[in-house]
């Protein structure tokens, strides 16, 4: 799940996106991975 959370981000915004994120503020990395695994399942 990690890795298709990775690549939409990297779709969405640019490459690197969620590696930078988790790297640079890992408790919001950590809410939009939930969110998205969240609306996945749903």
């Amino acid at each position: 799940m990690l890795q298709l959370f990775i690549e939409l981000t990297n779709q969405i915004f640019w490459e690197g996106y969620a590696e930078q994120l988790a790297k640079e503020n890992p408790a919001v990395f950590q809410r939009e991975l939930a969110d998205f695994v969240d609306c996945y399942n749903s």
